[in-house]
């Protein structure tokens, strides 16, 4: 009687461990990578800008556990809504191009994203933000 119970047991744990598994397309997911180029001439980090000067920002882009399908660039002044600067199709992994960035004629603070979309709809953003000074 006692080893029946045993075995029950551990029949019953063996059964009950092994229907705890995560689902494997939940387990290896990694977003998309942006970075953006540190070379001579390209910003990189957030900074003060003049008004009216342009920065060059040179993200590079990497597929991450999903296809991308396409990367655009956005800008916020002041915190206010998004404004979609470029798009473009997502053409090589890793895929690297040129923005350039053209500040405000007027002091603010403005914020420049990178946003990588998956096939799947999901985003990844990498921002640099900006205090525009006179």
């Amino acid at each position: 009687m006692i080893r029946m119970t045993v075995f029950t047991a551990l029949a019953l744990v063996l059964l009950l461990g092994s229907s705890c598994r995560k689902e494997e397309d939940d387990g290896g997911y990694r977003a998309a990578g942006i970075t953006f180029r540190m070379d001579s001439g390209y910003t990189y980090q957030n900074d003060t800008a003049l008004v009216n000067d342009t920065l060059l920002i040179g993200p590079m882009v990497s597929e991450g556990s999903r296809s991308l399908y396409m990367v655009y660039v956005e800008r916020s002044i002041n915190g206010g809504p998004w404004q979609r600067q470029d798009s473009v199709p997502f053409s090589a992994n890793p895929m690297t191009f040129n923005v350039q960035a053209i500040m405000s004629p007027q002091p603010c603070t403005e914020t420049w994203s990178v946003v990588a979309m998956e096939n799947g709809g999901n985003t990844t953003r990498r921002s640099l933000t900006f205090t525009v000074v006179e």
